[in-house]
Formats: C-alpha cells, structure tokens, sequence
C-alpha cells in the first residue's frame, strides 16, 4: 500500500501566512494614523498617498498600483475631492481622461501622515545585510506572483 506523502500546512507557520499577519497589522496601524490625524480611513490615505506621489495619473493608475478595487478607488477619489484634498483635470493628451492631483491642502494632509508613519516604522528597519535581503525576497515573491497571473 503506498505510503501517504501529504504533509499538513501548519498555516501559522506558512511564510505566506506571516505575511499576510503582517501586513494586516501595518494596515490597522497606517489607518489609526490615517484616522486620528485627518479622519481619512485606509482607501482615501491610500489614494491620497498614490496621488501625492505620482501626480497625474487617473482612478484607473491608482486601481493597479494599490491592493484595491476600482469601486473603492472611485469612492475615495469621489471623498477626497469633496474634502478639498484632491482634485481632477482633463488630460491634456486625452480629453476624455481626468487626472488627479493632490491640492495644496492634501499634500499637507499627505506629509503629515507620511512622517507619522515613517517615524513610527522606520526605527524597526535597520540597513543591515538581514533587510537587504529580505527585501530582495519579498520583490522576488512579488514578481513571481505577478508573473503568475
């Protein structure tokens, strides 16, 4: 009789588990920043951050670039603008396309949260061999991914 060879997944051991873990724990913690210093939640900081830093493209760049659906782009796109964070213009190469682009206020709103969070993540990351490495690997996992799609 052959021998069964299945191994069981102990998913709180998995590396792709770990991850996950993790970055739901840096999303919980970017929204309570989001929250407490401009009451955006996780979509519109995402948005804001997509736009403050990378002026111009449209909902659609936004959608690939970010862990999000387009609906939901379109939703904090949609806030944004009514809070006087972003806006839209028509594409001067493409009058049927709008873009975005952070207002003055939104780039304030932008660097404040960006400088939280960076203060607050940063010190837990050193420039040593060890994150060299490890963030080769998640840019490899990441590329092995995208290229299984």
């Amino acid at each position: 009789m052959p021998q069964n060879t299945h191994h069981k997944l102990k998913h709180t051991e998995f590396w792709t588990y770990k991850t996950v873990f993790l970055a739901d724990q840096i999303s919980k913690f970017t929204r309570s920043i989001a929250r407490e210093t401009a009451d955006l939640n996780l979509s519109q900081w995402r948005v804001l951050a997509a736009v403050a830093e990378k002026p111009g493209g449209t909902a659609a760049d936004i959608a690939s670039i970010t862990p999000m659906d387009k609906t939901i782009v379109s939703r904090a796109v949609h806030s944004l603008i009514t809070l006087g964070l972003i806006e839209k213009s028509t594409d001067t190469r493409d009058k049927r396309c709008t873009t975005l682009h952070a207002t003055k206020n939104g780039n304030g709103v932008y660097e404040k949260i960006a400088n939280k969070i960076t203060a607050a993540l940063q010190p837990s990351i050193t420039k040593d061999a060890k994150t060299e490495q490890f963030l080769d690997l998640l840019n490899d996992f990441i590329e092995r991914m995208d290229n299984t799609k």
